[in-house]
C-alpha cells in the first residue's frame, strides 16, 4: 500500500494491550501506520524493558533474497511479523519471553522511524503513566 498524504506522527504515547501474543496497536498508532504503509515489522528486542518494531519498507522487501532453511535467520536475531487489518501485531513466544511480555499492557509511541513498545515497569522510569 502507498501512503495516500503526508501525516504526522501522532505525539505521545499510548496504551496498548497484549492478547493471546499480539499487540493490538492503539487506533492512532495503526492509523498512523496505515498512512505510512507500514504493515510489515521486523521486531527486536531494544533492551530487557523494550521491543522496537521497524517497519520494513516495500522497497526492502523486493531486495531481500528468498529464505531456505540453511539461511533462515534466528527469531531472536530478525524475526518479521504482519500488521493485521485489525491492529493486531504477533509477538513470537521467544521475544515475549525476552523481555518477560505477558498478557498485559504496554506503552506504545512513534519514535526513530519506528515505534517503540516499553513494558509497565518502565512507565515510571520514562515519566509516563497510563
Amino acid at each position: 500500500m502507498l501512503p495516500s498524504r503526508a501525516v504526522t506522527p501522532p505525539a505521545g504515547t499510548f496504551l496498548a494491550k497484549v492478547r493471546a501474543g499480539c499487540i493490538l496497536f492503539p487506533r492512532p498508532i495503526k492509523e498512523w501506520c496505515d498512512g505510512q504503509g507500514w504493515d510489515l515489522f521486523r521486531i527486536v528486542a531494544g533492551d530487557p524493558d523494550r521491543l522496537v518494531l521497524e517497519p520494513v519498507l516495500s522497497s526492502a522487501r523486493e531486495h531481500d533474497p528468498p529464505s531456505t532453511p540453511d539461511d533462515a535467520p534466528d527469531f531472536a536475531d530478525d524475526f518479521r511479523s504482519s500488521l493485521s487489518p485489525d491492529g493486531c501485531l504477533w509477538i513470537p513466544a521467544k521475544l515475549r519471553e525476552s523481555v518477560s511480555l505477558a498478557e498485559q499492557s504496554v506503552m506504545m509511541r512513534i519514535e526513530s522511524g519506528g515505534i517503540g513498545v516499553y513494558l509497565r515497569k518502565v512507565f515510571d522510569t520514562l515519566g509516563f503513566r497510563p
